[in-house]
């Protein structure tokens, strides 16, 4: 008789009987088959509903992300910051108040790396020419009266002395440093930015009888928010709104 690796002899397993199976097991391989088909008929993976669970969350993180875009992409805001050495507060301050016959005279201070110069230099004339088309406490002829002060190439005092053969009485200079749109960028998680729009410029009056300047102030005025994207074509709606604030008040 063969011993095993123990010294123990080999003994033959007992044989035992199969047990009776009841309907519906009428096999082993159908008795199997119903334990291995089973779990997998009546109930899910558990990954599977863990993905399941997991994209309801999944959907409201990115609506509650993109509500917020929205939101505070509506939080639009205007900023105008004046700093006024003149005189008065505004051209026009007082409601019988005549200047005459006016001139206005525009010039460029652009940065070195300003963006498209000619292209802003013409959205500001036709803005300083919408916004003169009524002023109220003057006379401009808006074919001569609006002229390029950089052309000229003269100082103040020969060009009081040249408005004053003309018999003008009062001399506007408009001198406009940024015309542009600004973005800001966050890299954070999430990604954030601002965008807005700029009108910076600084404007004096001058009598010209006189050589009194009534008025010295820069104007900046800045409108935008948080996940705003502005072209620059919508600076110049910045600069008439800003020029237009210090013409008149509003009554």
């Amino acid at each position: 008789m063969k011993k095993n690796y123990n010294g123990h002899p080999n003994l033959p397993l007992p044989t035992l009987p199969l047990p009776t199976l009841a309907p519906p097991f009428s096999s082993i391989s159908t008795y199997a088959n119903f334990f291995i088909t089973f779990p997998f008929k009546d109930f899910k993976p558990v990954h599977s509903l863990a993905i399941k669970k997991s994209r309801p969350l999944i959907s409201i993180k990115l609506i509650l992300f993109y509500f917020m875009i929205l939101t505070l992409s509506g939080c639009t805001t205007t900023r105008t910051h004046t700093y006024n050495t003149g005189q008065r507060l505004t051209i026009c301050d007082n409601k019988n108040i005549d200047l005459g016959n006016t001139v206005v005279l525009y010039e460029t201070a652009w940065r070195s790396d300003q963006k498209e110069p000619l292209h802003r230099q013409q959205m500001a004339l036709e803005e300083i020419e919408n916004v003169f088309m009524q002023f109220p406490c003057g006379n401009i002829d808006l074919s001569n009266g609006i002229v390029n002060f950089n052309s000229l190439n003269i100082t103040e005092i020969e060009m009081l002395k040249k408005y004053s053969r003309q018999m003008i009485d009062t001399v506007i200079i408009i001198r406009l440093e940024e015309l542009t749109p600004r973005l800001e960028i966050t890299f954070s998680i999430p990604f954030l930015w601002s965008g807005f729009n700029e009108a910076d410029f600084r404007v004096k009056a001058i009598s010209v009888k006189s050589a009194n300047t009534f008025i010295d102030m820069r104007v900046k005025r800045v409108t935008g928010g948080p996940f705003n994207i502005r072209p620059a074509e919508w600076s110049r709606t910045e600069f008439n709104a800003a020029l237009s604030s210090i013409i008149k008040k509003d009554d």
